[in-house]
């Protein structure tokens, strides 16, 4: 191949220079290598060799490459000079992406956690929340719903709001983007458990950086409170074209499948109920509706078989990259494809993204990122009441997949059978439609000036459109449309989202002890979201369902709405160093938002922070032990304007009313305006180390932090004389406080080829409490929980479970004690005040919280000449699962196979669950409530770099992977990483008959022409 032409700055008398440049891998095209203080410079070619003609053979050469750490070596007479560039992930000189800039890892004085391409690589994911699970301290993710494309919660450092967003702030190169609900669909359809994130293409990322206290938060003012993850995407480089192919095809399976009763179980306990409540049996009995043996029905339907399956899945990424010195361009394309273990349940992600930059004049760069994605997910619905796993749970085995008649047995059994009117799960997945399609278009183009020499310039240009539409529909086959002949909703979402930046940075080294760099600049953002929605029922025939709204003969509702908000923001930033060891930064923004009060439209969040490089003191310069040291301290004020739109304002209902035989329209207040509404306010304290040890093979990193906010935006009562029953006021706060750490090793390290292991690992403790809420207010309830001063979020509060009564003279003599009508085999409830009388109201008390007392994930890396191998360990410990299923103790529903042999009987006096009745438990007990720590297995990989074997094909590697390989739990249901209500923020952990994790094996190729 021909070797690239060298640039420019001949000379009469030359010096012509060869080599290779290659890195750990092997050889390094696009690498610069220039002439030291000239303009001569050439570029490594595809193999990583390069020529250059030099004046003389004095002069020093430097090489440097995006990615890697720059060295220079001097000519000194030689005509042939390799070089081997390192890797700079790790060092000192690694550049961080922070808010409207970068800034090297040993000048950071906020806390930040930062994950490279590299990582984010190691393991196939198809959502770049996946790449922070659990690697990130300080950072806890829950997946919502395993569902492909499933909802997320994300949470740093804790939550800090009750009824605002507690979701961090995203920002894809440079964009803060929004996060909008999916379009509308029917109630139950699962549209809340999408996860717009899905939509970006993880293979596209060059890093994720978390910020996380308020020195790297507060330049962004209202939106930082809860954290920033700022995603930057890959960018071209300079040199020959570089191809990258990577693919992988995975199976997937149930992790778990829970141990149910069989049809002949099923069919006893509901023979022994009728039996205990007086009333002839139902099944086996010849003179009963079901007059089969009970025996004859064997273990009936597996109905947990007939929804799970083997599913497969695939992705493929190819990207380009490549340029010269004046224009470098990325282009990529991925296909995701992604059956879920439920049956007629997958999700499929078109994208595609151009990222260029150009080089127009030493003074002037421009460039752009544009990606465009499709997403198509094909869901199931998922709630207490509604999904297909509830329904395969609590149906009969008894009931059969196929009538007689060949059509779908759409409930339990049939009538009079006694058992609840579950909808046949099967008939369900395979009649119904629920089908979210989302396209977005994200992207910005940029411009950077060089104005004076230390000042530059940024103005960016971008938008942010998302287009949605959610298609259900329900045919009679299924029990929610058999007796409506066929039900359907169909709901579209267009968000728009546009975004102007411009910035200011100057930058100016005084000497060689003082330092700054400065940032101003102002944004404008605005975001207009257009919905609407339909729902018909009775059509006359199925074939187009709901894509023709119009042929059902009865439309049950139709709406629409607009909503707008817009953001003005001011925003500074200095960083000075003193003699490169002593680090200050103050930061500040102003942001007025249309979502607040006409009295309260602009806030201030400031910010400051020291950091001291004791490793450069003199003291320890030269120690043997301590590579590095920096202590790091800050605080500062950031902002939550998630709330809903146009809470400051009067709102209005519109009604109907007849007024002399005539119908007319009313008007009536629903809530006042409140002019003084304004943003929650966190004040946060973080006090941090950074350290490295034995030349940096041991890193570590602490941070202790406290974090209180005010202002809690909450509904107060409002007088009947106002027309409305409350208004929002900001009153109330609650305090986050807790530490992080973070320790890497490189525990043997026997050179390039030679076998090399890694440990990476992080330990996360997270302590909420609620300091106070309105006046006179010390609690009030939300669902299952209870929101009171001085306990945390997501308290479980209930009664508390004390066995089973066993005889009726227990019973008599116990008193007030029993509940009137108890019986033996009735449960049993501690009287929890002590005043000897059992009241479900009054005893009552916290059962335990959804929220954990510490994660922590664990990451091993090996490798030995080609191969490489790791594994990953993820910890949750010390939370509490509230599990749906056990609540379910009647006889209408299928149960655990364990509780079958373990209820009361007058042969079986058990104490943990009661004689099968029609009991009412409570509407919240510690029966229950279960423990949900865990420790996961959640990647195993296997790698292999394959030897050259073509000139074209640079590297090759293969590998196998599984995912959810082993989960240590005592949790009873199918997994204890479980959020039903991912939305709120005051319930955690709560079993709504989730959808399942699935195992997955992986067999991935990646190659680089």
């Amino acid at each position: 191949m021909k070797s690239s032409a060298p640039i420019a700055d001949q000379s009469t008398s030359t010096i012509r220079i060869t080599g290779k440049v290659t890195d750990e891998q092997g050889s390094l095209p696009g690498a610069s290598i220039k002439l030291k203080d000239s303009n001569t410079g050439t570029v490594s070619d595809a193999k990583g060799n390069y020529f250059l003609n030099v004046p003389d053979n004095k002069g020093t050469l430097v090489f440097s490459c995006v990615g890697y750490l720059t060295q220079e070596i001097p000519i000194e007479g030689r005509t042939t000079i390799n070089v081997q560039l390192k890797v700079e992930s790790k060092g000192l000189n690694q550049i961080v992406v922070i808010g409207y800039g970068t800034v090297r890892k040993k000048d950071l004085t906020g806390s930040v956690s930062s994950i490279g391409s590299t990582e984010i690589k190691s393991q196939p994911i198809n959502s770049f929340n996946q790449a922070l699970q659990g690697k990130v301290s300080g950072v806890q993710i829950t997946q919502a719903s395993n569902s492909p494309g499933g909802g997320i919660t994300i949470r740093v450092r804790g939550g800090n709001s009750i009824s605002a967003s507690n979701d961090p702030l995203y920002v894809v190169d440079g964009f803060p983007i929004s996060v909008p609900t999916a379009a509308n669909g029917a109630s139950g359809s699962g549209a809340s458990y999408a996860n717009p994130l899905s939509t970006i293409n993880p293979n596209d990322i060059e890093s994720i950086e978390v910020l996380k206290d308020a020195s790297a938060t507060a330049i962004y003012g209202s939106r930082g409170a809860n954290g920033v993850v700022l995603v930057t995407t890959r960018r071209g480089r300079s040199g020959q074209p570089n191809i990258e192919f990577e693919s992988y095809a995975g199976a997937q399976e149930v992790v778990k499948q829970l141990k149910l009763g069989n049809a002949m179980d099923h069919l006893n306990l509901k023979n022994e109920q009728l039996s205990n409540l007086g009333y002839a049996l139902r099944f086996g009995n010849p003179d009963g509706p079901y007059p089969k043996p009970v025996a004859s029905y064997g273990e009936g339907t597996d109905w947990q078989k007939e929804i799970f399956r083997r599913a497969p899945m695939q992705s493929y990424q190819l990207s380009i990259t490549g340029g010269s010195d004046k224009v470098r361009y990325l282009v990529s394309g991925n296909y995701l494809n992604q059956d879920g273990i439920v049956i007629d349940n997958n999700f499929k992600r078109y994208a595609s993204r151009i990222n260029l930059d150009a080089t127009l004049s030493d003074r002037i760069k421009i460039g752009t990122n544009l990606t465009a994605s499709r997403t198509i997910n094909n869901g199931v619905s998922e709630g207490l009441v509604a999904g297909p796993i509830y329904e395969a749970l609590t149906i009969s085995p008894a009931s059969p997949v196929y009538a007689a008649d060949g059509s779908y047995q759409l409930l339990n059994l049939g009538p009079g059978t006694g058992f609840a009117s579950t909808p046949n799960p099967v008939a369900m997945l395979h009649t119904s439609t629920n089908l979210l399609t989302t396209d977005r278009l994200l992207g910005n183009v940029f411009g950077d000036f060089s104005i004076l020499e230390g000042l530059r310039a940024h103005i960016s240009f971008g938008a942010d459109v998302q287009n949605s539409f959610r298609n259900v529909f329900f045919t009679p086959q299924t029990l929610a449309g058999s007796g409506r002949n066929g039900y359907g909703s169909n709901g579209t979402s267009e968000n728009i989202n546009t975004l102007n930046e411009n910035t200011l940075t100057y930058t100016r080294k005084i000497n060689s002890d003082n330092a700054f760099d400065v940032l101003a600049g102002i944004t404008f953002q605005s975001n207009r979201m257009q919905r609407t929605y339909q729902e018909a029922e009775n059509f006359p025939n199925y074939t187009l369902g709901a894509n023709n709204l119009s042929a059902a003969t009865t439309l049950d509702i139709s709406s629409s709405s607009l909503e707008k908000w817009g953001l003005n923001s001011y925003l500074a930033r200095i960083n000075y160093r003193f003699k490169d060891r002593y680090l200050f930064t103050v930061s500040a923004r102003a942001d007025g938002s249309s979502r607040f009060g006409a009295n309260n439209k602009y806030g201030f969040f400031p910010s400051g922070a020291f950091a001291w490089r004791v490793s450069d003191e003199n003291f320890l310069k030269n120690s043997r032990i301590i590579s590095d040291l920096k202590l790091r301290v800050s605080y500062g004020i950031t902002g939550n304007d998630g709330i809903g739109l146009y809470n400051s304002l009067s709102q209005y209902t519109i009604g109907k009313t007849v007024f002399n035989d005539v119908e007319v329209l009313t008007n009536q207040v629903s809530r006042i305006e409140s002019p003084d509404l304004k943003w929650e306010k966190t004040a946060q304290l973080d006090i941090g180390f950074d350290a490295g040890f034995m030349n940096n093979r041991i890193t570590v990193i602490g941070d202790y932090y406290l974090k209180k906010t005010s202002g809690l935006l909450l509904y107060v009562d409002l007088p009947a004389t106002t027309g409305a029953t409350s208004v929002l006021r900001n009153i109330g706060s609650v305090q986050n406080k807790g530490f992080e750490l973070a320790v890497s090793t490189v525990n043997i390290d026997q050179g390039a080829n030679g076998f090399k292991w890694t440990t990476a690992g992080n330990v996360s403790y997270n302590q909420n409490k609620v300091i106070s809420l309105a006046n006179g207010v010390d609690h009030y309830f939300s669902g299952l929980t209870i929101i009171e001063v001085g306990k945390p979020l997501g308290s479980f509060y209930g009664n508390v479970f004390d066995g089973i009564w066993q005889t009726k003279e227990e019973i008599d003599a116990a008193g007030p004690l029993a509940q009137a009508g108890s019986l033996p085999g009735a449960y049993r409830w501690k009287d929890i005040n002590g005043d000897g009388i059992y009241n479900e109201s009054s005893d009552r008390k916290v059962l335990g919280n959804g929220l954990p007392k510490f994660i922590f994930g664990l990451t091993n890396n090996f490798s030995y000449k080609g191969f490489d191998f790791s594994f990953f360990l993820q910890g949750v410990q010390g939370n509490k699962i509230y599990n749906n299923y056990t609540t379910l103790i009647d006889a209408q529903y299928n149960h655990l196979k364990s509780y079958y042999a373990d209820h009361w009987t007058a042969t079986n006096p058990s104490n943990s669950a009661g004689a099968i009745r029609q009991w009412v438990l409570p509407a919240v007990s510690d029966f229950a409530i279960e423990d949900g720590s865990f420790v996961r297995l959640k990647t195993v990989t296997l790698g292999y770099q394959l030897p050259g074997f073509t000139k074209a094909i640079r590297r090759a590697r293969v590998y196998v992977s599984v995912q959810n390989l082993l989960t240590f739990t005592n949790y009873k249901g199918y997994d204890p990483e479980v959020n039903g209500d991912f939305n709120s923020n005051t319930q955690y952990g709560v079993d709504n008959f989730n959808y399942p994790p699935s195992r997955i094996y992986i067999l991935g190729l990646s190659i680089t022409l």
